[in-house]
């Protein structure tokens, strides 16, 4: 708790958050929420799901974080790889929290093994200074390198996730050296890439060459700081900011990015605020907001009324007059994993396991998205990139609705506007997802 006492104190040399846009990382934030000792975990427990009818022949990426679900309760029939968050990343190119890998890694990779699924440890680094000392030296990168590949040798995983965050401009090529050195010494490495890379650090077309993936944290478009709206836009229209996640995906096609190593990453969690007039879309936040998991929000919504917006692809409800709330279930979810799939990219991923409860309804989703019927042979990475697209123009100008959405939908589209995602500039990213941690404290005692 000595996290949140000294919240306050750093708050108020910083700027003011809802000054900015974008906000922290939920990579970041719910890791600073657990640290904390209030970690985000489902409404409801794990369910057994029954076997899908198929394999997944595109990649189904997820992401498990200490604070879940047990490794046996991880829906392992429906993935084709899991990222075990995390262990941290030292100035020095040592690791830290090694025993989050550990004391599951046996477990993990046997179920993996049993399922065909490839298990990564996840390495984290949320602040620039470190990831700074680490990546400018070569002598600091292999002792990282080496203590990564020892945790992979030492229980036959099949690579790492890399899950640094805030990125600093001046480390854009040590970052590829970093990583082709790394997946010579580990077999897999997949990337955790930003929505929308504000100082230009990610070399989107050379870090594709030298990674097996780039995991586009696809979310937090809106975020806790600034005012409410949809966590993951498929869309803009004329409602929402022109960054979603077409735009994300259309920005790493131009930069050169192989569609083949790009994974849709997807959230398995909302987000509600209190406001001024909870049926108004968009409203105005009076104060910071907080993350719900899928399995709060699909119960509150069940309660409240869900509303779909048609924009975004994005459900939301408002909980009271003053509280809305926005999330992603298994409709919308639906949506936005045929859409990376009709899009010819290598698949689609989750940010977290457990957030959902294991609803059957999301999983039935994935399993229907994820294999092609086309091409049942397809097993690699990258997947079919020859999918088509049938569909229209989209056409609609804005709106909410509670219809049912269009689905299959793959045409990348722009608007003006301002933009809520990725990481906070002109402040370290610890102080960012520091603040995060607070502000879903103080949600979660809001709520009860």
């Amino acid at each position: 708790m000595r996290l949140l006492v000294v919240l306050p104190l750093l708050l108020a040399a910083a700027p003011p958050m809802r000054a900015y846009a974008p906000g922290p990382g939920a990579h970041a934030g719910h890791a600073a929420l657990a640290a904390a000792g209030l970690p985000l975990v489902s409404a409801r427990a794990p369910v057994a799901l029954p076997a899908p009818a198929n394999r997944p022949n595109r990649v189904v990426y997820g992401y498990l974080p200490y604070w879940t679900i047990d490794v046996a309760e991880v829906p392992w029939a429906y993935l084709t790889h899991l990222a075990v968050f995390n262990v941290g990343l030292n100035s020095d190119g040592t690791l830290s929290s090694t025993s989050n890998w550990t004391s599951v890694a046996a477990e993990a990779v046997a179920l993996g093994r049993a399922s065909g699924v490839n298990v990564h440890v996840c390495v984290t680094s949320f602040e620039p200074d470190v990831m700074s000392a680490v990546l400018a030296s070569s002598s600091r990168r292999e002792t990282t390198i080496a203590a990564l590949a020892a945790l992979v040798s030492a229980y036959g995983a099949d690579g790492v996730n890399v899950d640094f965050e805030g990125l600093p401009e001046e480390r854009r090529a040590d970052m590829v050296t970093f990583v082709t050195d790394l997946r010579a010494r580990v077999g897999e490495v997949v990337l955790a890439t930003p929505a929308v890379d504000w100082s230009g650090a990610w070399d989107y077309a050379a870090l594709a060459d030298a990674s097996d993936g780039l995991f586009i944290m696809g979310y937090g478009y809106h975020w806790t700081g600034g005012d409410p709206g949809p966590n993951a836009p498929l869309e803009a229209g004329d409602l929402w900011s022109r960054w979603t996640l077409a735009w994300s995906v259309a920005d790493y096609l131009s930069a050169g990015a192989d569609p083949a190593k790009i994974i849709v990453g997807l959230p398995t969690y909302g987000q509600e605020w209190p406001v001024s007039d909870g049926a108004a879309v968009p409203a105005t936040a009076t104060d910071d907001g907080w993350s719900v998991t899928y399995a709060e929000a699909v119960v509150d919504a069940a309660s409240a009324g869900r509303a779909y917006d048609t924009v975004s692809d994005t459900a939301w409800y408002a909980r009271t007059s003053t509280r809305q709330a926005w999330y992603d279930d298994a409709t919308t979810l639906g949506v936005k994993m045929e859409w990376a799939v009709a899009e010819g990219l290598g698949g689609f991923g989750f940010w977290a396991l457990g957030y959902d409860g294991e609803d059957p309804a999301l999983w039935a989703a994935v399993a229907d998205a994820a294999y092609v019927p086309d091409d049942p042979a397809d097993t690699d990475a990258g997947g079919d990139t020859g999918a088509d697209d049938t569909d229209p123009p989209d056409t609609d100008a804005g709106g909410t609705d509670t219809a049912a959405p269009r689905p299959g939908r793959a045409r990348l589209a722009s608007a003006d506007g301002g933009c809520a995602c990725g990481n906070t500039p002109g402040a370290p990213a610890w102080v960012g997802a520091a603040a995060l941690a607070l502000a879903l404290a103080i949600g979660r005692r809001r709520r009860r």
